[in-house]
């Protein structure tokens, strides 16, 4: 597929009250801002689009799909499309642009989850350096971390940050 956007895109403000919304963004992205209005949320890794269309008994109703900026939401459209549902569109600038109106999304009043990671990590990798100086073997605690931060890198999910969700202040 080219890097060019779903050919049907659709303003959010165009859509009609009962839209079949689609959000294809990570969970973390989704935690921190999300749309007010009823709309479904399956990252597109883990999309299936038949199993999406016959969950929720679709019938080619039209489907809006959202992501950050359009380029996940044209990746989800195109499996829609590859199954055979054809009345598909992307909202157009993805939620970077939905998110200029504050009366459309809601926003968490917490720090992000990226920003969570960054920090713990951060903490903890520092934390590990000074104490190697007490006792070598507390320098591994720095090796843990950044082998943790290149897995989440490489597979796009991570731990630190499903641990860090469950906290009290994390929770919506």
């Amino acid at each position: 597929m080219s890097n060019e956007l779903y050919k049907n895109q659709i303003d959010i403000k165009d859509l009609p009250e009962d839209a079949i919304i689609l959000d294809v963004r990570n969970g973390s992205e989704h935690s921190d801002i999300a749309l007010k209005r009823k709309h479904y949320f399956v990252e597109l890794p883990s999309f299936d689009a038949k199993d999406f269309v016959r969950q929720y008994s679709l019938q080619g109703e039209k489907i809006y799909v959202l992501c950050q900026s359009g380029v996940r939401a044209t990746k989800a459209a195109q499996k829609l499309e590859d199954f055979g549902y054809k009345n598909v569109a992307i909202i157009k600038g993805g939620m970077a642009e939905v998110a200029k109106n504050p009366e459309l999304v809601k926003r968490r009043s917490v720090m992000s989850i990226e920003r969570q990671v960054r920090i713990v990590a951060g903490s903890l990798v520092a934390l590990g350096g000074l104490l190697s100086f007490i006792n070598p073997y507390f320098a591994l605690l720095s090796v843990f971390v950044g082998c943790g931060l290149i897995y989440a890198g490489i597979s796009n999910s991570c731990a630190m940050a499903q641990v860090l969700m469950k906290l009290p202040w994390n929770r919506s």
